[in-house]
């Protein structure tokens, strides 16, 4: 293999000495590990050798893996999400949680000027949070198996689809026609900002690992379906049974009528 290549793989990624499963394309697997995401994407992985989207060491057993075997890759923390840092512990005060309308308990994750964490500690007046990455300080555990090395530029696109757009993915049609790559995207992404947000990343990736190909991204908005003419004219026109038999009614009435 070399950078560049799309392969796919099935995988697992563990953290720590209790190798607890984290990340997965197997979907009973993380189900019976109670990590399932009803939005995640679960089947065929794609991964590209050499993304700065894996870890180096994970890369390195790319470029030499072989298909059809099962590799372990363990990666050391300074390797893979750093060593947990002091420095990234950061004590608030009660109200500035107030401020946010944010009710701090603890283990639960948190957004506090633009940056993720988990509280770790609430007392009267003070609110500590641990901006560490939730996994800084534990060993990786990776293992894969390669099943081929992915050559169509189609399924390319489509894996690259799914890196930065995981949601509503799998109803994208993807293809690909004397170097043009067709993307007709789903009913449910158009009116989606995260795929307004994530397009452009993904037209730069294609244009990065696949420099030849047009890419023409189709959205289809159908057209609003009035009623016909004459339909429309016929129930405005012609009475119900219940506006004849009123009228003639009333028309008996004014007869009877002394003049």
């Amino acid at each position: 293999m070399q950078d560049g290549d799309f392969i796919k793989i099935d995988y697992e990624m563990r953290a720590g000495d209790d190798k607890q499963l984290i990340e997965t394309n197997n979907e009973k697997i993380a189900r019976e590990s109670g990590i399932y995401d009803e939005n995640g994407y679960y089947g065929d992985f794609v991964a590209i050798v050499g993304s700065e989207l894996f870890f180096k060491t994970l890369n390195e057993s790319f470029l030499a893996a072989e298909a059809g075997k099962e590799y372990e890759v363990v990666i050391k923390p300074e390797q893979a999400f750093g060593i947990r840092d002091a420095k990234n512990i950061h004590v608030h005060t009660v109200r500035e949680f107030e401020r946010l309308k944010v009710e701090p308990e603890v283990g639960k994750e948190v957004i506090v000027n633009s940056r993720k964490g988990k509280v770790i500690s609430v007392t009267p007046g003070r609110v500590v949070v641990d901006y560490n990455n939730r996994y800084a300080g534990k060993t990786i555990f990776y293992k894969y198996t390669l099943k081929e090395k992915v050559e169509d530029p189609a399924a390319k696109a489509m894996a690259i689809i799914r890196i930065y757009y995981t949601k509503e993915s799998q109803d994208f049609s993807v293809t690909s026609k004397d170097g043009n790559l067709q993307i007709v995207v789903s009913e449910a992404s158009k009116f989606d900002i995260m795929w307004l947000e994530a397009k452009y990343q993904i037209v730069n990736e294609i244009r990065k690992y696949l420099k030849d190909a047009e890419i023409e991204i189709i959205e289809k908005y159908s057209k609003i379906e009035e009623p016909k003419k004459d339909e429309a004219e016929a129930e405005t026109a012609a009475p119900n049974e219940e506006d004849k038999s009123g009228n003639a009614k009333k028309n008996e009435q004014k007869a009877a009528q002394p003049q």
